[in-house]
């Protein structure tokens, strides 16, 4: 068979999956009006403790602060995605913040007994908010590991080197004094406080996963492309019919299949053919044994003498 060159065709990668969905509009606009919410809440709370030009040494003030600048981030992040998330992959920077307001609202509340009419956006609207965003609002927190809460103390940690630096506690928090014995233990306690509360955020969003899950699961689901009915295409193209309707049964030209020895088959052929026979034997026409003694001289051709030279060779001369 005769090979032949065929000229490549233009290069096709290879199948990664359908490409990336949208967020549905009514999705995004949804969790961004809930977002900017967030961003005044914590702005708010920030300006109304600092006046934007004093005050702002306290952790209260830092973490309003730092809340308003990571969720106007995540704000603005559908815009680099091009609608197709509304939220980064990890849910590492939401559940950080989270775990630093709720440090804030409980040594507010449990430590320097704080009143709720003391800048309340600070201390607990803002939180809440926040809290809310976390178990309800986002998507993302259900990537999280269970190394993510041995972690989220890196903003207490950040905010305890800005506090022993710019010696902080001579004004504010007199129960976190270096100078005193208990300090390192106080600071201990704090931070396993943190990871405690890092680690019920996760169990938050490892529960909710697990119920978004059961109920994706009860959903309803429609017919799978392979049991759905095709369109018709042509002639005894499309459901066959089924017992008891009419048409159902053997069709022509089907039926058991054969048995016994059929026409153009019988037992195998035994004996001589017609077309063949013994071996054949002994000289054939044509055919002999091969000449034995001296053969004939093919001589010159006829009329013509014998080319000098050409004969029997010369005998003695004649007396």
């Amino acid at each position: 068979m005769a090979m032949t060159w065929q000229r490549p065709g233009p290069y096709q990668p290879p199948w990664t999956g359908p490409p990336p969905q949208r967020v549905s509009p009514g999705v995004l606009a949804g969790v961004s009006a809930w977002r900017l919410l967030i961003v005044v809440f914590a702005l708010y709370g920030f300006s109304d403790a600092t006046g934007w030009t004093k005050n702002w040494a306290g952790l209260s003030q830092q973490a309003s602060l730092a809340t308003g600048i990571i969720y106007t981030f995540l704000l603005l992040y559908p815009l680099f995605t091009g609608g197709r998330r509304h939220e980064p992959e990890s849910p590492w920077l939401r559940g950080a913040t989270t775990v630093l307001l709720l440090l804030v609202m409980g040594t507010f509340f449990g430590v320097m007994g704080g009143d709720f009419d003391e800048q309340p956006f600070e201390h607990v609207w803002t939180p809440l908010v926040v809290l809310i965003d976390w178990i309800f609002v986002g998507r993302n927190q259900a990537r999280t590991k269970w190394w993510y809460p041995l972690t989220w103390i890196a903003f207490p940690l950040a905010y305890l080197v800005y506090f022993l630096s710019a010696e902080v506690y001579r004004k504010l928090y007199k129960f976190l004094n270096p100078t005193k014995s208990g300090f390192a233990g106080t600071i201990i306690g704090f931070l396993l406080a943190v990871i405690a509360v890092g680690f019920l955020l996760y169990g938050l969003a490892k529960l909710r996963e697990m119920f978004a899950g059961r109920s994706l699961a009860t959903q309803p689901q429609g017919p799978s492309p392979i049991s759905a009915p095709f369109p018709a295409q042509g002639p005894g193209f499309g459901p066959q019919p089924g017992p008891g309707q009419a048409g159902y049964g053997p069709q022509p030209g089907y039926g058991p299949p054969p048995t016994g020895p059929q026409p153009a088959y019988g037992p195998p052929l035994s004996g001589p053919q017609p077309a063949y026979g013994p071996p054949l034997s002994g000289p054939q026409p044509g055919y002999g044994p091969p000449p034995t003694g001296p053969q004939a001289v093919p001589g010159p051709p006829p009329g013509q003498g014998p080319p000098p030279g050409y004969g029997p060779p010369p005998g003695p001369p004649r007396q």
